[in-house]
C-alpha cells in the first residue's frame, strides 16, 4: 500500500492549523494516510534514506506555508520527489510587510509574490489565494460540519484575535485562536453580527458563517481572499511596552515579546466597508470537492 503524507503546521495553540488539513475531511482509498508537521523536514533524513519521510506522495497544506520560513522545506520535498507526486492543497502566501491603505484597498494585493520556487515540480496546485494565476482552492476547513448548524446573533460585535497579534476594542466578547475547541470558536464567531479580528481564519470562518468582518491584518494572506473582508487601514503592529523609572530617568522595556498590539482609533468608521457573502460556504466547498476529484484522478494514473 502506498503512503500519502500531509505536511502542514501542527500547532496545538493555533486552531486554524489543526483544522486546515485535507485529510481531516477527505478519504484516499488504497492509501495509508499520515499527518506530519512540515517542520519535521528541517532535520529529516536524506531523501535516499529508506526510512525517509520523503519516499511517498505528499500533500502540502493547508495554511500560510508559502513564505521564507518554509521555502527550504518545499525544496526538501522537491529534491526527494523520486517519482512520487507533490500536491498543494489550500496553502497560501504570507508576506509580513504589507501597506494596507484602507477602504478595502491595499498597495499589496499578492500579485508581487513569486510562487514559482515553492511550486517547482508540483503535480497539482490548488492555492487559497484568489486570482493569482493558479487554481483557487480555499482552506479545507470549510468542509467541517460545524458550519451546517444554525446560529443566532447575540452581539453586535465580537473580537477574535490571533494569539500573537491581539486587538483591544471596548468591552466586547473576546476570544483568541489559542482556544482548542473548534465548535466553541465557530459558535462564538457566529454570535456576532460583525466580527473584529486579527486572525485570518477568524475572517475566513466569519465569512463562511455569513457574518460581516472587519480585519486587522498582519500579513498578505488577508488580502488574497476571494470574498474580501473590510480592513482597518494604515495598521502598525508593535510590541507593548511599559514605563519604568530608575533614579529619576524614564526607561522603556518590552514586557511581552510574544505579542503585538495595534491602534484601533476610529474603527467604527470602517464598518461601512463590511459585507456578508451568503454564497461563500457552498462556493468554497464546491472548490474543495472539485479539487479532491482532481487529486484522485491524478493518483489513479501514477
Amino acid at each position: 500500500m502506498k503512503t500519502i503524507v500531509n505536511y502542514h503546521v501542527i500547532d496545538p495553540k493555533n486552531i486554524g492549523d489543526l483544522f486546515s488539513s485535507p485529510v481531516n475531511y477527505f478519504e484516499f482509498p488504497g492509501y495509508e494516510v499520515i499527518k506530519r508537521d512540515i517542520r519535521t523536514l528541517d532535520n529529516s533524513p536524506a531523501p535516499e534514506d529508506p526510512e525517509s519521510l520523503l519516499n511517498h506522495h505528499a500533500i502540502v497544506g493547508g495554511g500560510g506555508l508559502m513564505f521564507d520560513r518554509f521555502l527550504h522545506n518545499f525544496q526538501r520535498l522537491q529534491a526527494g520527489k523520486n517519482g512520487n507526486s507533490l500536491i498543494l492543497w489550500g496553502a497560501g502566501q504570507q508576506v509580513y510587510k504589507i501597506k494596507n491603505s484602507g477602504d478595502n484597498s491595499s498597495s499589496y494585493h499578492g500579485s508581487d509574490f513569486d510562487y514559482k520556487p515553492y511550486l517547482k515540480d508540483f503535480n497539482l496546485m490548488g492555492i487559497r489565494d484568489y486570482n493569482q494565476g493558479y487554481d483557487w482552492v480555499p482552506c479545507v476547513s470549510c468542509m467541517d460540519k460545524v458550519f451546517d448548524k444554525d446560529y443566532s446573533i447575540q452581539h453586535d460585535f465580537v473580537v477574535f484575535s490571533h494569539k500573537k497579534f491581539q486587538i483591544k476594542i471596548d468591552s466586547f466578547p473576546r476570544m483568541t485562536n489559542e482556544d482548542k475547541n473548534f465548535e466553541e470558536i465557530i459558535s462564538f464567531l457566529a454570535s456576532g453580527e460583525t466580527i473584529l479580528t486579527s486572525s485570518f481564519h477568524g475572517a475566513y470562518w466569519g465569512t463562511l458563517l455569513g457574518r460581516k468582518v472587519l480585519a486587522f491584518p498582519f500579513t498578505s494572506k488577508f488580502l488574497t481572499l476571494k470574498h474580501p473582508v473590510a480592513m482597518y487601514p494604515g495598521i502598525h503592529w508593535k510590541q507593548p511596552k511599559r514605563e519604568i523609572q530608575i533614579l529619576g530617568k524614564t526607561l522603556y522595556q518590552r514586557f511581552d515579546e510574544s505579542k503585538f498590539l495595534c491602534g484601533t482609533d476610529n474603527w467604527r468608521s470602517h464598518l461601512k466597508n463590511c459585507q456578508s457573502y451568503p454564497e461563500s460556504l457552498p462556493e468554497c466547498r464546491d472548490r474543495n470537492n472539485w479539487f479532491d476529484q482532481q487529486v484522485m484522478n491524478h493518483l489513479s494514473t501514477v
